[in-house]
């Protein structure tokens, strides 16, 4: 591929086919816009021994039917779990700490917030640096960036000798107050280069330059276990790429919504955690607009995990903290919250006799009993099966068979057998409680962030998705389903209707009563010229960028803060005053009351530099000619129940289906209930409505 951004943009623009490959649990899902907007879709099983083949093989899936050659294509868009799925599975590389004296066991001290509040016995999650590789240095900056104590160069090296003996494979560099000046952060990182060369090195004022000690350091050791394998992964897929006549440039998915080049990706890999969750918020707020719905709830199932959002105003909404695997996370995520309830979530009666469905997954191999691979284990994926929902023969439009009997078994010796009960009532008792498990989720971004559910419409995608939906929204008293017409590769749509971002901050404490405004602009200017160069390096002219500015704000005393927009138009006094009132109404809003008498704190500078890549719309192809049918699904308090089953293409032809009924197509089957009726709308999407 060519190192020129310049000559990569302009590849871009003249050549429209887009392509996206999200690498799910189970799953791994291809889209594919030509220049005349047909959409290609397909779906291929994950390579959890090497993501980068089955990204391969999602693309060669897309290309041979659209009749193209990968030199064809001229946008590429990655979702990845390589991060999350490196941190879950604790194989991040070998990280060596190096820190101000005195401060070397911010990680293993935390803060006073427990796992469990009540469970004094449950340890916290064991710090990601060993304390025998947590190292000081003698050194100090000041609150005011002040040079306290000199950088103490000898300790710097003796760190990383220590280091080199140890065979660490990356260090983080994490001193105090480096966000308000990052001089010896600098120095030091020299001095790591000079004496352990091509070991990987993170400064936390370039990762996270924000205050908190132990959220900022956590931060930049996560980054830094996880740049060789992500920088490793993002190498190894560029190589593959241009061996196989790929010359479009690679971007990724970040946890932001926004999308980045690989070579940023590489090397800010923190970044990467929520990949696929965010897109799916993306796709799920881009599709729900289109239909005039500005206000919706994100539900997308997959075969490993449940994982749903909160869209306001058409806007996904974002949180500056997160946590993985019990490690915070200081970087702007979509607000996205993962259950373990997927296709492949395990079932299984405890020692106490209790049914639990999840969080363990069958993943992609051996996958649920159903897919004749060797799996034992009952999952969702077999109680459908069981039900009825799914057609053994027509699973993935056809390209993949299930074996009921095997699925039967699964669910028989699991769960019936245990409980006492029959095959079927096993059946709908694993779907109740994976379908609970959901919808307490969709509790938690909704009702415990303000928001009441039954003012909303749930937007399911997923390959299970659809077909779990209706059932989710009564849980949750809500009237109104949309169903994507590409439900099951709806997050690898949002990959290329998703934004190009990049997002900076600083932590800035003044108080507004004190501030001159021109030290608050130029410090916004200093912010927005460095997020125009990043996305300049990428390729984009100055006037594709457009920057937003936000200001985290509290009342004087307070331990937290609310994020302001600012307003774009105020300039000098009015734009303090602006961002006064705009705090004073967001803490009214928020906790009910306002105190406008008190003195009120800016504590964060945060920019968000983005570019437009450009609309991307589609039409559907039709799929092959099909006969309408009927199907016995079993259905509880029903017992067996005859669904009338169309195609996709049949529902666009009829126009509506009455429930029950089953929508069947290549990457999902759309369930509907007796009580619901599915409305097609056009090639964006179907609507359900519940009749009260």
């Amino acid at each position: 591929m060519s190192d020129d951004p310049m000559e990569k943009r302009r590849m871009e623009e003249q050549n429209l086919v887009r392509a996206g490959i999200d690498i799910g649990g189970t799953f791994t899902d291809a889209v594919l816009i030509d220049a005349d907007g047909a959409l290609t879709v397909t779906k291929v099983r994950t390579t959890p021994d090497d993501f980068a083949r089955g990204f391969l093989d999602g693309l060669e899936a897309l290309l041979e039917p659209a009749g193209l050659g990968p030199e064809a294509i001229g946008y590429l868009v990655h979702g990845t779990t390589v991060a999350t799925n490196a941190i879950v599975q604790r194989r991040t590389a070998k990280v060596g700490l190096l820190t101000t004296a005195g401060f070397k066991d911010v990680l293993a001290i935390g803060t006073q917030l427990r796992p469990s509040l009540y469970d004094m016995q449950k340890p916290k999650p064991a710090p990601l640096v060993p304390a025998e590789l947590r190292l000081e240095v003698d050194e100090r900056i000041g609150p005011q960036g002040e040079v306290i104590r000199p950088l103490s160069e000898e300790d710097v090296e003796r760190a990383a000798r220590t280091f080199a003996e140890a065979g660490v494979e990356a260090v983080a560099v994490a001193f105090l107050f480096s966000f308000v000046d990052p001089r010896h952060e600098e120095r030091a990182a020299e001095l790591l280069e000079q004496h352990l060369p091509g070991v990987p090195v993170t400064l936390s004022s370039r990762v996270a330059p924000e205050f908190r000690e132990y959220q900022r350091t956590s931060t930049t050791t996560i980054n830094a276990s996880l740049l060789p394998l992500a920088g490793a992964y993002v190498q190894r897929l560029n190589d593959a790429l241009t061996e196989k006549g790929v010359r479009a440039p690679l971007h990724l998915m970040q946890s932001n919504g926004g999308v980045t080049t690989g070579q940023t990706a590489a090397e800010l890999p923190v970044g990467l955690i929520a990949s696929g969750p965010a897109a799916g918020v993306i796709s799920g707020a881009r599709i729900a607009s289109a239909l005039g719905s500005e206000d919706v709830l994100t539900f997308d199932m997959g075969g490993t995990t449940a994982d749903v959002g909160l869209v306001i105003g058409g806007q996904a909404q974002l949180r500056y903290t997160g946590e993985v695997e019990g490690h915070p996370v200081n970087l702007p995520q979509i607000d996205v919250l993962s259950v373990g309830a997927g296709g492949g979530s395990i079932a299984r009666v405890d020692e106490f006799g209790s049914l639990r469905v999840g969080p363990e997954s069958a993943g992609a191999d051996p996958g649920p009993a159903a897919y004749g691979a060797g799996g034992e284990d009952a999952t969702v994926t077999d109680a459908h099966v069981v039900l009825g929902t799914l057609d053994p023969e027509r699973f993935l439009g056809g390209r993949m068979s299930l074996d009921p009997d095997a699925a039967a078994r699964a669910v028989e010796r699991a769960v019936a057998k245990p409980l006492g009960i029959r095959l079927e009532e096993a059946a709908q008792s694993i779907l109740r409680l994976a379908n609970a498990t959901m919808a307490g989720a969709l509790r938690v971004v909704s009702v415990a962030r303000g928001h009441d559910p039954r003012r909303l419409a749930l937007v399911a995608f997923g390959g299970a998705g659809p077909m779990h939906a209706c059932a989710i929204a009564e849980e949750l008293d809500m009237t109104r389903v949309i169903v994507p017409r590409y439900p099951g590769v709806a997050s690898a749509l949002g990959l290329l209707v998703s934004d190009l971002r990049h997002d900076l901050r600083r932590t800035w404490l003044r108080l507004t009563a004190d501030l001159d405004p021109a030290e608050l602009e130029a410090a916004l200017a200093e912010l927005e010229r460095e997020g125009r160069d990043v996305l300049g390096r990428a390729g984009l002219d100055d006037g594709q960028v457009v920057v937003n500015h936000e200001l985290d704000m509290r009342y004087r005393g307070q331990a937290y803060e609310l994020t302001v927009p600012l307003d774009g138009d105020a300039r000098g006094a009015g734009l303090v005053e602006a961002a006064e009132r705009a705090f004073h109404e967001l803490h009214e809003r928020t906790y009910g009351h306002a105190q406008p008498v008190e003195e009120v704190e800016i504590v964060t500078l945060r920019t968000h530099a983005t570019a437009k890549i450009g609309a991307a719309s589609w039409t559907a192809k039709p799929g092959p000619a099909a006969e309408e049918a009927t199907r016995e699904v079993w259905v509880a308090g029903h017992g067996r129940l005859s669904h009338r089953v169309l195609t996709r293409e049949q529902l666009a032809e009829v126009g509506t289906l009455e429930g029950p009924g089953l929508v069947e197509q290549d990457d999902t089957t759309v369930v509907v209930p007796p009580g619901w009726t599915l409305r097609h709308v056009d090639d964006t999407a179907a609507i359900a409505e519940r009749s009260r």
